[in-house]
């Protein structure tokens, strides 16, 4: 008795925790992948640490001091004077401002490619995910499958006992179903492998049990229009493209600032160590930078930035070209894999499964044999997994769609 209730507890326990898994939605999944995955955690790390780097772009060059002697004979050491100096160059701020409007240029830059490898991932976990859902429902056909074989095994055990079976048939009927146990055993195996995928996106255990919820949504995709300048909208990658014109652009109003002379003040005292008075003096200091020899430099630098300005628009037009033929094409194939969809779903699926039953109904009645029937069930559960291979590929298709626009 004791043993009893220890093993009815053991299969309450094992029967709770598949009644009770958690179920996770999409949107519950790509959250926790935006909330918790490494890789872009470190984006965000970039971006605080881009700016932080700027706030160097408001310091002060450091002073300088010196101390020695001055103005000392060789013959005398003990004439002449101590000196000591003092000098501060003062910073331009419209230079410090125009390079800390560079470095917080840079953090746009960093944010595109966060939001870029984020939607990456999402599409990463949004194939995982139907695929998941896909092998739930294949596993269903099988199921059934295994029961109607199961079903049509006992029938044909009794019939046998009335001489109106054959032995080879009934093991034919035997090695199919041992054949779908099998293909179930393969497709759970599978869908292990989708739960693991989706724990490593949202970083966590991989051996975390979770259930998916298997609606899905069909969308009028191949329907919407899509131009040029809603590509530039929605893009990450593009708005990358966008981000580092900008920045190019401060970083040329940077360059300008450069021809902006800086000043510095020096301030000297001289101690006397003989009869000599002591003295001081206060200079002030301006660089020049717009002279010839020194403006080439940052003249040269703003002339290449309009290069690189220029290169970085033709790349971003060449995208946004191959973004738009690359969504034109995949709304041909979902109108297309649409239409085969439908098809199997209101013709070929329904009439292969009429011919099973019409076949079963016919040996039920003797005017149908067993290979019959195991043709027709055969044939009925291969169209309704071409008819879940066609509801595979439209999902592959509106996640590369929505991948390529961006949409969660």
């Amino acid at each position: 008795m004791k043993h009893c209730k220890t093993i009815l507890l053991i299969i309450f326990i094992l029967c709770s925790k598949q009644l009770f898994a958690q179920v996770l939605t999409l949107d519950t999944i790509l959250s926790r992948i935006e909330q918790n995955n490494p890789m872009l955690k470190m984006y965000d790390e970039q971006i605080t640490g881009v700016q932080n780097y700027s706030q160097m772009t408001k310091s002060w060059m450091p002073p300088k001091i010196s101390v020695g002697k001055w103005q000392t004979p060789y013959e005398s050491l003990n004439e002449g004077m101590w000196m000591i100096s003092a000098e501060q160059m003062i910073p331009n701020p419209s230079k410090q401002q125009a390079n800390y409007d560079y470095m917080q240029g840079m953090t746009d830059i960093e944010s595109q490619k966060k939001f870029a490898k984020r939607n990456e991932m999402f599409a990463i976990a949004k194939q995982v995910y139907y695929s998941w859902i896909v092998l739930k429902k294949k596993h269903e056909v099988l199921v059934q499958t295994d029961s109607l074989l199961d079903y049509i095994i006992q029938v044909a055990q009794i019939r046998y006992t009335f001489n109106k079976e054959k032995l080879t048939t009934i093991y034919k009927a035997q090695a199919d179903l041992f054949v779908i146990r099998n293909m179930e055993t393969m497709v759970l195996g599978d869908m292990k492998m989708k739960n693991i995928e989706l724990n490593t996106l949202m970083n966590a255990v991989s051996s975390a049990e979770f259930d998916i919820d298997t609606t899905i949504q069909i969308h009028n995709y191949e329907a919407q229009a899509n131009d040029t300048m809603l590509i530039s909208t929605v893009r990450s990658d593009i708005k990358q493209y966008d981000a580092g014109i900008n920045t190019a652009k401060l970083q040329q109003e940077f360059e300008r600032t450069k021809r902006f002379p800086e000043f510095g003040v020096s301030v000297t005292h001289m101690q006397s160590t003989s009869s000599m008075p002591s003295q001081f003096s206060v200079m002030g200091m301006m660089s020049l930078p717009f002279v010839p020899w020194a403006s080439k430099d940052y003249q040269a630098n703003i002339q290449g930035l309009d290069n690189t300005i220029n290169a970085i628009n033709y790349q971003k037009q060449s995208e946004i070209n191959e973004i738009a033929g690359e969504i034109a094409s995949l709304q041909t194939q979902i109108r297309s894999v649409k239409q085969q969809l439908n098809a199997y779903k209101e013709k070929i699926t329904p009439a292969f499964f009429n011919s099973y039953q019409s076949s079963l109904i016919g040996y039920q009645q003797n005017t149908e044999d067993l290979f019959t029937v195991l043709d027709g069930l055969k044939m009925y559960r291969m169209a309704k997994t071409d008819e879940l291979d066609q509801l595979q590929a439209l999902l592959s298709l509106e996640v590369r769609y929505e991948k390529e626009m961006e949409i969660r």
